[in-house]
């Protein structure tokens, strides 16, 4: 007993050690390397500068950690296949899946091959940031990640590739269909910002002004390491870039500079592929590929897990490998898994093309890297350009196989090795109609119908989806509705709130229209959804009921799932309508709000509608916003290609700390639907600004 309480003792002690000073005062000195100029203006939002594009990533680490460090340091625990440490089991669960990718060994491998010099410097500097932050604020929680390395920030982003490259819904599927307990699905919380986006871009074909515009919307949680932040970013070497990047980024995601702008949606095409194994009954070590077997590759993988407080234990775990990918023992049948981009660390490389693109031709250029493996991409430029692009690194595959179910695993010609070239993926330049819209639909249904792309002329081995959300039945009835869109127009369709009668949103409550019910309260509510002119603004009567039973069908869509009887939907919604309210029909202002801190404002807007707003259940009952419209961003240039743009965060640009007058004060400009300036332009940054500060400190 006592040989216990001196091993906990010692586990709490070092667990609570600091920094050495040996240690810190060497990463003090790789700061002064560094110089950036941090400037915040009147809405707090960081404009860095540096000399070198290594000067500006360092600045925009700082200046993200003053605002988020949890957020940046708790990524590490990802990053690291440390989610064991952070929520015991169930993280060690996503540690094993990154740990079977090999992804930090192949960063270790290939960090000086395959990931440019240039790259090297910015991320280098940008972790360099992200210490010097930690070393000023000795106190802070997470000082057991120091130092953060440029490798940590490259494993995060080859870890984006998990997510979207469906792998890990092909595992919950082949789960599903095994009947077995979620082993491995702990991953899928991770997923939950799948959620959908929009990008809308017009150019002079369309516009009353001859104007190019573009409104970038993506749609994440509004909380968490995956909420947009917003920052500008400018140095001499020729990165001038502004908009939405997540913690523990050096790069914009979606934004602008003074040329081109662009914004990303989900998209959805087949990148993974699951071998079914037939393993040697004498010899489970061995599987059959063409008409052999072969021996599976196996390791033991460390996996550390908190048992309570500071105590920590370390799990091993076979990882097994066939010529396919890794494999997984699901219920008692071993597949392989295989997906695009699995061995790929060359992201940043490609997300910092893009940061310095000036043009269309040179954004292409980027994009042709393809180890940025999916997400629709639109853009626009102040040369009228429009562009859509259903960017997607999907595999070769051999024709005439259906790809869609799970392969026979042992035909060695079914492991592909290659992707399809950049001119074998859809993409639309500057249509007649004037307009792109794209919100997580069907590729070939993303602007007017005499422009769109024919189908017919891509393989289906890619496995594009066919999907349509309400967001796209109701952009292209707007954009079909309006001849041609000024500023205000194109804003009003940003804000849409309605479901289209097209939607699977409606059909599945109109599907109740003619039931005969024998049950009151079941004909009174069904002549609340009649009653319903399906939108979702505040005095609506029908939205709270008419949201909560649609919402049923969207969960299960979005997990690829058939939704309930939408009756069984509409008991459940009555039954809580009635306990949170005492009536059917609360004004939507009533039952939908975003809340930040002792803030709750009520807000227009509802699951895939253009008003993106994903609600979940508060204390109260009502309706808190998780997701959805988040940052967004309004670009134009006019015809003599003069440069606008306006903005607006969910909350503010203090995401974290509570005593700032940043972490609310875009609320109320949010829900009213307005924008503020981005002071983009230097001239108008000049006569904005709150603070001016540089780091290092001197």
């Amino acid at each position: 007993m006592r040989k216990i309480l001196l091993l906990i003792t010692s586990l709490v002690l070092v667990s609570c050690q600091s920094v050495d000073k040996k240690t810190q005062d060497l990463y003090l000195k790789k700061s002064q390397a560094y110089e950036a100029k941090i400037t915040r203006d009147i809405w707090g939002v960081p404009h860095v500068y540096g000399k070198t594009d290594a000067d500006a990533a360092f600045g925009l680490a700082f200046a993200h950690a003053e605002d988020d460090f949890k957020n940046i340091a708790e990524n590490m625990y990802l990053y690291r296949a440390q989610m064991g440490l952070k929520d015991g089991i169930s993280g060690a669960v996503q540690d094993y899946l990154i740990k079977v990718l090999k992804i930090r060994e192949n960063i270790d491998e290939n960090y000086f091959k395959d990931i440019d010099e240039d790259v090297r410097k910015v991320i280098e500097a940008y972790a360099a940031g992200i210490n010097y932050w930690m070393i000023q604020n000795p106190e802070n929680e997470y000082n057991h990640f120091f130092p953060v390395t440029e490798k940590d920030i490259i494993a995060g982003f080859a870890i984006q590739n998990l997510f979207f490259s469906g792998v890990v819904s092909s595992i919950e599927k082949l789960q599903r269909e095994e009947t077995v307990k979620e082993e491995y699905t702990n991953l899928y919380k991770n997923q939950e910002f799948v959620t959908g986006s929009n990008v809308f871009a017009v150019n002079s074909n369309k516009t009353s002004d001859s104007s190019t515009r573009i409104i970038i919307n993506s749609h994440q949680p509004l909380d968490g390491p995956l909420a947009w932040y917003e920052a500008h970013l400018q140095s001499d070497e020729g990165w001038n870039m502004m908009g939405g990047l997540f913690p523990g980024s050096p790069f914009v995601f979606v934004g602008f500079n003074e040329n081109i702008a662009w914004g990303f949606t989900v998209n959805k095409p087949d990148l993974s592929d699951s071998y079914l194994l037939k393993v040697n009954p004498e010899n489970k070590d061995q599987y059959l590929l063409d008409g052999k077997w072969e021996n599976f590759t196996t390791e033991t993988l460390e996996l550390p897990v908190k048992i309570f407080g500071p105590i920590k234990w370390t799990v091993e775990r076979e990882a097994k490998y066939s010529k396919h990918g890794p494999v997984l023992e699901i219920g008692d049948k071993n597949y392989a898994l295989r997906f695009s981009g699995m061995d790929d660390i060359k992201q940043v490389n490609q997300w910092f093309a893009m940061n310095k693109s000036n043009s269309l031709e040179e954004w292409q250029e980027a994009m042709k890297k393809r180890s940025i493996i999916s997400f629709n991409g639109v853009f626009a430029d102040k040369e009228d350009n429009i562009y859509f692009l259903h960017n997607a690194s999907s595999p070769r595959r051999k024709e005439g196989i259906n790809w869609k179910g799970v392969l026979d695993g042992s035909r060695s010609e079914l492991i592909w090795t290659e992707i399809v070239g950049f001119k074998e993926i859809p993409q639309l330049i500057n249509p007649v109609s004037g307009w792109i819209a794209s919100t997580n639909q069907d590729p070939f249904k993303v602007t007017d119908i005499s422009d769109n792309l024919d189908p017919g002329d891509y393989s289906p081995t890619l496995g594009l989806q066919t999907r349509m959300t309400n967001r796209a039945y109701r952009s292209i009835e707007l954009f079909g509705e309006y001849e041609k869109v000024d500023e205000e127009i194109f804003d009003l369709i940003k804000f849409d709130n309605k479901y289209s009668k097209q939607s699977r949103s409606y059909k599945y409550i109109a599907d109740l229209f003619d039931r005969n019910f024998e049950k009151t309260e079941l004909i009174e509510a069904v002549e609340v959804l009649k009653s319903w002119d399906l939108h979702t603004d505040y005095d609506n009567e029908s939205a709270a009921l008419g949201v909560c039973v649609l919402s049923s069908e969207w969960i299960s869509e979005q997990g690829q799932r058939i939704p309930q009887d939408p009756e069984k939907s509409l008991e459940d919604c009555i039954q809580e309508m009635k306990s949170t309210y005492g009536k059917l029909t609360p004004k939507w202002s009533e039952r939908n709000f975003i809340v930040r801190g002792d803030k709750k404002v009520s807000v227009q807007g509802g699951p895939d509608v253009l008003r993106a707003i994903y609600g979940r259940n508060d204390e109260e009952g009502d309706l808190k916003a998780s997701g959805g419209d988040g940052l967004y961003i309004h670009v134009s240039w006019d015809s003599n290609g003069i440069q606008e743009s306006k903005s607006i965060h969910q909350y503010g640009s203090a995401t974290q700390n509570q005593l700032s007058k940043h972490y609310d004060d875009q609320v109320d400009l949010y829900v009213r639907e307005k924008y503020k300036p981005t002071f983009f332009k230097k001239t108008d940054l000049e006569k904005n600004i709150s603070d001016i500060y540089y780091v290092p400190y001197k």
